[in-house]
């Protein structure tokens, strides 16, 4: 297998892209965002390309998140901005791909992961899968993916995740609008596929046509909105508590919460 940690394919107009570090649970590292983003951005320049459909390579997760070594390693104000504003430009990558993203998400979905699932026009799960917004755990808060989830679900969905760091299982993602449909996980990547296919049945110009109009009835603030929630993030991260919550996750013991 390739080392590269993103992988992309494409055959008969359907584009696959594969984030492709199964031994760190598909987490996004700076090398991983950036090569995501330029694979997004290459299928809005790509006239043959029909459909995408994304997904985790191996069982384990679909993404597991942001990898947190990099956030403990790269501490400056300057680094915590530019890796939650890469973030928010992913995901608004994501949206401004003309084409229909179907995300395949098997095994864990967890913060941005589950964010990324979020951004996507149609999620389809294994029912082994399972989601989450852990952060609030470690010091940190869910916002910059606050966004597309709040495009998905509703408040007090959203509120319950943020808030709680629980994980959910499949058909309880299913019952909020998480996602879209759940399968045997040993079939899923054929009901991805097939989903796909019949995407790329109908009228191409009236698909990109709808994409475009499901973003514009959102808020107009929406775009602004991803990068102001990279700036809180950025900045929640420099702090105390966040410091002790990430050291508590990387030397894996219970973290120590100071009282104010």
């Amino acid at each position: 297998m390739t080392s590269s940690p993103v992988l992309t394919h494409e055959s008969a107009g359907l584009v696959s892209i594969t984030i492709n570090r199964p031994e760190a649970r598909n987490s996004l590292n700076r090398e991983t965002i950036a090569l995501l983003t330029e694979a997004f951005r290459s299928v809005a320049k790509n006239n043959k390309a029909r459909c995408v459909l994304f997904s985790g390579a191996g069982s384990d997760a679909f993404c597991a998140g942001a990898d947190i070594s990099e956030l403990v390693t790269k501490p400056s104000p300057t680094e915590r901005r530019a890796f939650f504003v890469s973030i928010a430009t992913l995901i608004e990558t994501i949206h401004d791909c003309p084409v229909p993203v179907i995300a395949s998400v098997r095994g864990f979905a967890l913060a941005g992961g589950c964010g990324l699932a979020a951004a996507c026009d149609l999620t389809l799960a294994s029912d082994d899968a399972i989601f989450g917004l852990p952060e609030v755990g470690i010091g940190l808060a869910a916002m910059v993916v606050m966004a597309p989830l709040s495009r998905t679900i509703g408040r007090e969905a959203l509120a319950h995740l943020v808030m709680t760091g629980e994980r959910i299982t499949a058909p309880r993602a299913l019952q909020i609008g998480l996602i879209s449909a759940i399968y045997p996980s040993g079939s899923l990547a054929v009901e991805a596929r097939s989903m796909c296919e019949r995407l790329m049945k109908q009228g191409p110009n009236a698909l990109k046509a709808s994409k475009a109009a499901l973003l514009d009835v959102t808020d107009g603030k929406y775009r602004e909105l991803l990068y102001e929630l990279a700036d809180r993030s950025a900045l929640l991260s420099l702090g105390s508590e966040a410091t002790e919550g990430l050291a508590a996750f990387t030397e894996k013991r219970p973290p120590s919460w100071q009282k104010n």
